[in-house]
């Protein structure tokens, strides 16, 4: 009976979670990227880097906010924080930086509005304050919702 009502659960919530959810990825940055609904007003995004050794695996974690919603583009900003777990094996801190992400949704399909080009400018500063860069992102996205809302 517990495995029944616990299946039921989580067919539930996977069906909530397919619902909302949104993956890109960025391949000439490696970066794959998954987001609660990005058509909201405010969201999160979860970044992670690929093609890298395990103990070189920094993500990032940034709550968004649309400035601009319509129905072919969003324009949206949100500061976020860098970090790698995996730091702590090696007696580092485990926050590498910060930085502040501004970004366009483009839906360039008008019938597969889900289908977006992602194109993010986001100024980094290290987690010393001693240096930073200026970092480009141009990747593609879909968003995995039953229909995408205003």
């Amino acid at each position: 009976m517990k495995l029944k009502i616990l299946t039921l659960l989580l067919v539930f919530y996977a069906s909530t979670l397919y619902s909302q959810v949104a993956v890109s990825y960025y391949p000439f940055q490696s970066i794959l990227s998954v987001s609660s609904n990005t058509e909201k007003l405010f969201w999160v995004d979860y970044k992670i880097e690929t093609n890298t050794f395990i103990l070189n695996l920094n993500m990032e974690l940034s709550p968004k906010f649309n400035l601009k919603r319509s129905e072919r583009v969003n324009y949206y900003v949100g500061p976020g924080i860098s970090f790698n777990f995996t730091n702590a094996t090696a007696d580092l801190p485990l926050t590498n930086g910060y930085f502040i992400d501004t970004g366009v949704r483009i839906k360039p399909i008008k019938k597969y509005k889900n289908i977006q080009l992602v194109f993010e400018i986001s100024p980094y500063i290290n987690s010393e304050f001693s240096g930073g860069n200026l970092r480009t992102r141009l990747g593609i996205s879909y968003n995995f919702n039953r229909e995408t809302t205003k």
